[in-house]
This record gives structure tokens, sequence and C-alpha cells, in this order.
């Protein structure tokens, strides 16, 4: 027997609905992941952080587009560095659908490390986040 298809169902337009964004909280002190869960903007701010703290092409588990490239080891000057840094975040984060805008960067120098402070626009909200490197 030959199965029949609905017209209708195939004919029909589908919607792209988003992604929820529920996720299990991390617990970074301890290096695990609880089980209590984040969802929301708690959810993006734990995304931010897991995506510049993995290094892309990497890990297998991860596809190609997530992770940072960050390199600074091979970058001199801070023009340079400030460029890059703000170019890697950019290009790592905006993969993620959630994320609509990362902007605003501010870096603070002590000797050979900086402070990066940026904002980040999501679907759920707005917040500033900072990157030690």
């Amino acid at each position: 027997m030959i199965p029949q298809s609905d017209d209708v169902l195939l004919n029909e337009d589908m919607e792209e609905s988003p992604q929820p964004s529920l996720t299990y909280k991390l617990d970074l002190l301890n290096g695990r992941i609880g089980a209590q869960t984040v969802d929301g903007l708690d959810a993006v701010k734990q995304t931010v952080f897991k995506i510049l703290t993995t290094t892309r092409f990497e890990h297998l588990i991860y596809s190609d587009d997530y992770g940072s490239e960050a390199d600074v080891g091979a970058v001199r000057g801070r023009a340079v560095f400030e460029t890059e840094i703000e170019r890697w975040a950019k290009e790592a984060l905006m993969q993620d659908d959630r994320i609509v805008s990362v902007t605003n960067f501010r870096f603070t120098y002590d000797g050979d490390s900086s402070l990066v402070l940026f904002d980040v626009e999501s679907d759920y909200g707005n917040y500033t986040d900072r990157l030690e490197v």
C-alpha cells in the first residue's frame, strides 16, 4: 500500500518559530552543570560566556559556527588588538539568533592584560558584559 500525502499540508507555508532558550544553569565555581534551569536574558548571558570561552573548530561536539577564533598572541599594537577583539566577538556572538547586536566596546589596560566591556542587545533585553584578555 502506498501512503497518500495530504496536499493541503504539503502546500502550506510553514512559519519559523523561535527556539526556546531554556537551558541548564552552569555552576562556574564548581565546574558543573546544575539541576536548575535559566531562560531569557540569563540564558543569553550564559551563552555569551560559553561562546567566548570556547575555541572554534576545537571540539567536535559543536558546529563550525560555534565559538571564538580569538588569537590575541598574533596581534601587535593596541589599535589592531582593539579592532580584532571587536571583530572576533561580533563574529562569534552574532551566530546566535537571539543576539541582535554587539556594540560599544570599551578597553582598559593593565600591563599585558586588558578588560573589555561591551553591550549585548538580545531579543530578551540588553546588558553589558566583560571579557578579560
